[in-house]
């Protein structure tokens, strides 16, 4: 099995064996002789893949090996201060990857930050907890055969992982919904004063209802300070913080290696009717020597909805044209790899400039953010334990009709308790996904309407056969027929123009925004009589300044048929032995709000499967 060290995120090749085979799949007993075993090897430890590791590794007659192309995050400053998230973004901790040319954005190629280190984009996104609409699950189990993914299956375990704080600053919640002593922090952190006096009641002054929590699974409609995974210290609670402790890395039997490239999966053809998935080949760099590792039970994929199809393009199943197009031999036929996939499009933020000092931008300059900095060493606390995205309204296009609009748009909302739109306040300017500081430097309003409910889906597919090649990202932003998207883009944008007219920021705006006075600026630019701005004024914008909001999903998705999805209700591969996905690239369908609680949720509904499975007698080697 190898030497155990003392630091279990370095020298990933002594959990190895050297390459040496590199023609026909392996036998079972070839393999068996030849490659370090181990019971479970996971591919990826993000979201999913900490959770899996940590469940499966609390049995010590289990062995776990879990191969991560990033690297350690303990040592990482960005990542333990919430409010320096975007810090990592172009960094050796960021997959830095770019979308295709997207036709409908000004054939504009979009730039998705994707996490390239332990706790995956859990170490590197905005923190938000939340369970989104439990409508969402419902649906997958009704509309997609996914029976046993309903929100109350995974209530228990959304429960069960959280260790939830009560703020004594913020309304209080119902504990019988959260959890209290679980691995995962979560609780209120850092809200802004222009968010709490001036988004939230603008907010209630254009009827949208406060939710207190929106976690309860009652639906999530109307506006809310968002729960976030920042512990009371005011750090980061990532999933590899949550469940790779030095306790849990310390386990004999959990063997944790960084910087490897899974260049595919290896499998056995010979000795069952269906493909067996057996072993896992990688290198740690371009042109390196290979190596190799054995799975007795199952390897679990959890590369995450880029990278998960690409993994398994690579290892042969996949899409048959697309293979010996790239000259990969074809194990296994699967065309709905790669498909399906969905991501929330955040169009045109508004920006507006407001007094300074109302917001968070001046944390931009070193020297002003000094005393910022101190108050987070010393107490945890201040704005540095803001997360960005404090605060959200969530409501259905469906429910607002304005006279510039002609094209209303469709209800595509998993049920009549959830939104189809999110609108997010943030004390700063979040513009180009923080790279781009504001005019003059000012202080900025950001008000973000985002689709979350999408009906455009896009592809992943491979460059070529090298694992080192970015796989080509192809959301298809915008080209859903009928054009549902964009109309519901256009509500959100024109609901966050009337929330900006909102006598509860007369306070803050400096003077009210026109397009005459120098001294004040908002955007897009335009007269301040917001009525005059037309859907085509609003969707030339949205076409050359919309961007991801982080949430691909759906590449792998899961479905009780082989025609049309890639795993089963097990999470296993559909034809194919010992091989099992868990991350966001199962989700059958969007989920209306941020997929890390249920990507996290479903990762521990899968390990309690598995060892429920393993309790029931199966032997070693029962899935090969």
């Amino acid at each position: 099995m190898g030497r155990k060290y003392s630091n279990p995120l370095t020298n990933p090749l002594h959990y190895a064996t050297p390459q040496r085979h590199a023609g026909p799949p392996f036998t079972l007993a070839a393999a068996q002789r030849i490659l370090a075993g181990y019971d479970y090897v996971i591919i990826g430890a993000g979201t999913a893949g900490c959770v899996l590791a940590n469940k499966l590794s609390e049995d010590p007659n289990v062995s776990v090996l879990v191969l991560e192309a990033g690297g350690d995050n303990t040592k990482v400053f960005e990542t333990k201060v919430p409010i320096l998230f975007s810090k990592l973004f172009h960094t050796q901790h960021d997959w830095n990857y770019y979308t295709v040319e997207q036709p409908r954005l000004a054939n504009r190629s979009l730039y998705w930050p994707r996490g390239k280190i332990l706790g995956g984009s859990s170490s590197m996104n905005a923190m938000i907890y939340h369970h989104c609409s439990s409508s969402d699950f419902d649906q997958w189990a009704s509309s997609y055969g996914c029976e046993g993914w309903g929100y109350s299956d995974l209530a228990p375990y959304f429960r069960g992982m959280e260790r939830f704080t009560p703020n004594p600053e913020r309304p209080p919640v119902d504990l019988k919904y959260h959890g209290s002593t679980g691995q995962w922090q979560t609780g209120y952190s850092w809200l802004s004063d222009i968010i709490e006096k001036g988004f939230l009641p603008a907010c209630h002054d254009f009827q949208i209802p406060e939710v207190g929590d929106v976690n309860t699974g009652q639906g999530n409609l109307g506006v809310t300070r968002f729960q976030t995974f920042i512990d009371p210290k005011g750090q980061r609670s990532s999933l590899a913080t949550a469940f790779f402790t030095p306790e849990v890395l310390a386990r004999p039997n959990l063997y944790v290696a960084c910087n490897v490239h899974v260049t595919r999966i290896l499998f056995d053809k010979i000795t069952t009717d269906e493909p067996n998935a057996i072993g896992v080949e990688f290198q740690t760099n371009r042109g390196g020597e290979r190596f190799e590792v054995h799975a007795r039970r199952e390897i679990i994929l959890s590369a995450g909805t880029t990278n998960t199809p690409q993994t398994l393009m690579l290892s042969g199943i996949g899409p048959a044209e697309t293979l010996k197009a790239h000259g990969i031999p074809v194990i296994l036929e699967n065309k709905e790899v790669g498909r399906n996939m969905k991501d929330h499009l955040c169009t045109t933020p508004i920006i507006v400039k407001v007094k300074d000092g109302s917001t968070l931008d001046y944390l931009a300059n070193e020297i002003k953010a000094l005393p910022a900095l101190a108050r987070w060493y010393l107490t945890g606390g201040g704005p540095l334990a803001s997360n960005a995205g404090e605060a959200a309204a969530f409501i259905r296009s469906t429910d607002y009709k304005f006279p510039q609009t002609v094209n209303a748009p469709k209800d595509f909302s998993s049920g009549p308790k959830s939104g189809d739109i999110e609108i997010i306040g943030a004390p700063l300017a979040f513009i180009h996904h923080g790279e781009e500081r504001p005019i003059d430097n000012a202080s900025v309003l950001t008000l973000a309407p985002i689709g979350i409910r999408p009906q455009s889906h896009g592809t992943v597919t491979i460059k070529s056969r090298d694992v080192f090649d970015a796989p080509i990202l192809d959301p298809k932003y915008l080209s859903d027929e009928g054009d549902n998207d964009r109309n519901v883009l256009l509500i959100g944008l024109r609901v966050c123009l009337r929330l900006m007219r909102s006598p509860a920021f007369k306070d803050y705006f400096n003077p009210v925004p026109t397009n005459d006075d120098p001294s004040s600026y908002w955007w897009p630019y335009s007269s301040s009589d917001v009525e005059k701005i037309t859907d085509e004024q609003l969707l030339r914008f949205m076409d050359e300044k919309a961007f991801t909001l982080y949430h691909p999903v759906g590449s792998a998705r899961m479905g009780p048929s082989p025609a049309t999805s890639v795993v089963d209700l097990d999470c296993r591969v559909h034809g194919v032995r010992g091989l099992r996905i868990m991350d966001a690239s199962i989700f059958p369908e969007q989920v209306s709000g941020h997929p890390t609680a249920p990507v996290a949720a479903m990762a521990a509904k899968l390990s309690a499967m598995i060892i429920e499975e393993n309790a029931a007698g199966a032997p070693v080697g029962a899935n090969l």
